[in-house]
């Protein structure tokens, strides 16, 4: 859905926007691989779950970028609050960086989320990673982003998100996404990002409490990405 989930509560909002926790109706846990471009060393791989509590949502996660010569590791914890109409979310990670014989570093970044339902079938969210401008490599800044978004459900098998994004000393972007259910447990997906230009297409697939999504995008120069999750959910006590 061309990465336009900021005002979607699902199982990726430990990644995109932490308020959305406390709006997903279930538990689970989520693992998911990023092959980009086909090119060694730029994949990710991911892990995360949540757990619905009377009061609070907690979830935990972790992810990993690159391979043996250079990565990234990051880990952190999020909670998120319901309100009733407002979720409010936070999310704090501790995150690595190394490169074989040349150096390593590591850091403590943030982020704040916000997710309110304006009405029954329109969501907006916002998110905000790095408002404390933590710093990385040789005290290079990380980058600060802020996401607003909009999602709009106008029938049971129809969701439309779109949001805008804008990192500090860039120009700010626009993503969009659509899912639609063919059947009860049969998702079709696709996105735009024009940040980088790519186009997105996806297709998903529910049995009980297992589902598995296979996510494709193509860029202009550097060809296709693929990506695939799969989920485990289980009701709420």
């Amino acid at each position: 859905m061309g990465n336009a989930m900021t005002a979607l509560p699902n199982e990726l909002s430990f990644f995109y926007n932490p308020a959305g926790l406390s709006f997903a109706e279930q538990n689970y846990v989520n693992s998911s691989f990023d092959s980009r471009f086909d090119i060694a060393g730029l994949s990710t791989a991911s892990l995360s779950a949540s757990f619905q509590t009377s009061g609070l949502t907690i979830a935990a996660g972790a992810e990993r970028f690159g391979d043996r010569l250079y990565n990234e590791n990051k880990a952190g914890v999020a909670v998120s609050k319901n309100t009733g109409l407002v979720s409010l979310g936070i999310k704090a990670s501790y995150l690595g960086s190394y490169a074989e014989n040349i150096t390593s570093s590591a850091t403590l970044l943030t982020e704040f989320g916000v997710m309110a339902k304006l009405h029954s079938q329109v969501n907006m969210g916002f998110h905000a990673q790095n408002l404390t401008g933590a710093r990385l490599v040789d005290g290079q800044k990380l980058p600060t982003t802020l996401r607003l978004g909009l999602a709009f459900l106008p029938i049971k098998q129809v969701a439309i998100s779109a949001e805008t994004a804008y990192t500090l000393q860039h120009k700010p972007f626009f993503r969009a996404g659509l899912e639609y259910a063919m059947k009860e447990n049969l998702f079709l997906r696709t996105g735009i990002n024009t940040q980088i230009k790519t186009n997105h297409f996806g297709i998903g697939y529910a049995y009980k409490q297992w589902q598995i999504d296979y996510a494709a995008n193509t860029h202009p120069a550097l060809g296709l990405s693929h990506h695939i999750s799969l989920n485990l959910k289980w009701q709420k006590k």
